[in-house]
C-alpha cells in the first residue's frame, strides 16, 4: 500500500484535472459523438503527467504499488468522474493483469516497466463471441512453431468481443488454447495478422473504445507466452478475479454517487407545492434515502474486501464477486432513481444524470454479470454450509451477536437473526436436497 499522504496527493491530481480538463459539457459532447478521448487517456497515463497507471505497478518496476485499497479508492473518484473514461484507464490495469501473476521476472520487469515509463496501454484480451465470459470455452488457438525439435514460437488464431481498449491499445494480453491447455501471450498492434474492427456503437461508456480482435496466423516468439509453460491461463486469470472485481464494484459506487451527487442538490432547489423536494418524504425515502444506504453498505463492504486483500489472506474471489454484485446493482440503482428525481430534466441528454444512467449501466455486465456473480456466490457459500456441517452462517450470527453487545445502536442483532434464518433454510434445502 501507499502512503496516505501521496493516495491523498493523487486523488487531488486525479480531481483537479477532471475539473480543469473534462467538464460535464465536454463529456456530453464526446458522449454524443461515440468518441474516446485518446489524448486524455495517455495523459492520465503518463508517467511525466497524471501518472494514473503508476499506481497498478509494483515499486520494483517503477511504480507506486498500490494496494487494493488504494485502487478502489481511485477508480471510485474517477468512475464519479466518467465511467468511459475510467474504463479505458482500468483496462490497462486488466490487461497486465496476466503479467502481474504469472510471467516469468524477465517478463514482468519488460513488460510492467514499461507500463510505468512509456505509459503504455494495455488490452485483456479474453472474451470471445461464442464463449462470452466462459474462459474455459475459448476457441481461440494458439499453435507452436518448432524448428530442430524446440519451440520457437506460436502462431495465434480467432477472435475477441467486447475488448476495452481494443482498437486504441498498444499491447494485449491474449488467452488462446495451446496443445498443453489454455495460455496467456502478449501481443503488440501492428502484428501481421492481428487487426481490430472498428469501435462497438454502445448504450453507454461511449468515452472508452471497445472493439472486436481477430488473429489471422499472428506469429509471436515464444517469450511473449506469459510464465514461459503452457496450460496456466485460466488459473492465472481465476488468481485476480476477487481483485478486479472490486475494481468494478468501486466503478459501481462511483457512478451511484456521480448520480446522486446532481440529484441530491437539485432536491434541495426544486421548489414543488412551497417547500423544496428535500422536504418531501415521498420523495427523498423513495429516490434518495435508500440509495445512499445501499451505495455506503457497498463501500462497507469493498473497503473490508480490500482491507483483507491486502492484509494478504489471498484474492478472496467470492468476496469480490459480493462486493461487485452489491456495488453494482446498487450504483445502477441510484443512477435510475437519479433521473426519476429530475423528473422530465432527467431524461434528457442536457442533464448529466440520463449519461450516468446508461454508463452505470454496463457495470452489472462486464468483468462477470450480476448473475454469474449469484452463481458465484451461492456455489461457494453453499460449499461452506456443507463443510461447516451447517455452522457457516450460525458462526457468522454470532460474530454479529457479540458485535450487538459491544455496539448494540447498529443493528447487528437483526443481521444475525437473518444469518441464523439462512443457516436454517440452508440446512432444509441440504435435507431435502431441494439442489438437486
Amino acid at each position: 500500500m501507499i502512503a496516505k499522504k501521496t493516495l491523498k496527493l493523487s486523488l487531488k491530481s486525479l480531481h483537479d484535472f477532471a475539473k480543469k480538463r473534462l467538464p460535464d459539457e465536454l463529456l456530453r459532447d464526446l458522449d454524443d459523438r461515440d468518441e474516446c478521448p485518446l489524448e486524455i487517456v495517455r495523459h492520465m497515463c503518463s508517467p511525466d503527467k497524471l501518472g494514473i497507471q503508476l499506481l497498478f505497478v509494483p515499486e520494483e518496476y517503477g511504480g507506486l504499488g498500490g494496494g487494493a485499497f488504494d485502487v478502489y479508492v481511485i477508480c471510485e473518484q474517477m468512475a464519479r468522474i466518467d465511467l468511459g473514461i475510467a474504463t479505458s484507464v482500468l483496462a490497462t490495469f486488466l490487461g497486465s493483469d496476466p503479467i502481474t501473476v504469472g510471467a516469468t521476472p524477465e517478463q514482468k520487469k519488460l513488460w510492467l516497466s514499461r507500463i510505468a515509463e512509456e505509459g503504455l496501454l494495455f488490452a485483456y484480451g479474453a472474451t470471445e463471441p461464442e464463449a462470452g465470459s466462459d474462459l474455459g470455452a475459448l476457441r481461440t488457438t494458439a499453435d507452436r512453431v518448432e524448428r530442430e525439435g524446440r519451440i520457437v514460437g506460436y502462431r495465434i488464431n480467432g477472435s475477441k468481443q467486447w475488448i476495452s481498449n481494443g482498437g486504441i491499445a498498444d499491447a494485449y494480453s491474449v488467452l488462446a488454447n495451446t496443445p498443453g491447455g489454455p495460455s496467456w501471450f502478449v501481443v503488440e498492434k501492428g502484428a501481421p495478422g492481428f487487426t481490430h474492427d472498428e469501435p462497438e456503437d454502445k448504450h453507454g461508456i461511449r468515452l472508452s473504445n471497445t472493439a472486436a480482435l481477430a488473429f489471422n496466423d499472428v506469429y509471436v516468439d515464444a517469450d511473449r507466452l506469459l510464465g514461459g509453460v503452457e496450460g496456466q491461463g485460466l488459473i492465472q486469470a481465476q488468481a485476480v478475479f476477487g481483485y478486479t472485481r472490486l475494481m468494478v464494484a468501486a466503478f459501481g459506487l462511483g457512478s451511484g454517487w456521480a448520480a446522486l451527487d446532481r440529484a441530491i442538490p437539485y432536491s434541495t432547489k426544486r421548489i414543488q407545492a412551497g417547500a423544496p423536494l428535500s422536504e418531501k418524504q415521498g420523495y427523498t425515502h423513495k429516490l434518495i434515502v435508500p440509495h445512499v444506504a445501499r451505495l455506503e453498505a457497498s463501500r462497507a463492504f469493498i473497503e473490508e474486501t480490500a482491507e483483507r486483500i491486502d492484509a494478504g489472506e489471498g484474492s478472496l474471489n467470492t468476496e469480490g464477486a459480493i462486493a461487485k454484485y452489491m456495488a453494482t446493482e446498487a450504483g445502477n440503482m441510484a443512477a435510475d432513481a437519479s433521473i426519476q428525481a429530475l423528473g422530465g430534466y432527467g431524461y434528457t441528454h442536457e442533464y448529466m444524470v440520463e449519461k450516468i444512467k446508461r454508463d452505470a449501466r454496463i457495470t452489472t455486465i462486464y468483468e462477470g454479470t450480476s448473475e454469474i456473480m449469484e452463481m458465484t456466490i451461492s456455489r461457494d457459500r453453499w460449499q461452506s454450509h456443507l463443510k461447516t456441517r451447517g455452522q457457516y452462517y450460525h458462526e457468522l450470527a454470532k460474530a454479529q451477536e457479540e458485535l450487538h453487545d459491544r455496539q448494540p445502536n447498529v443493528g447487528a442483532n437483526i443481521a444475525a437473526l437473518a444469518s441464523h434464518g439462512l443457516a436454517e433454510v440452508m440446512e432444509r434445502a441440504r435435507v431435502a436436497r431441494l439442489t438437486r
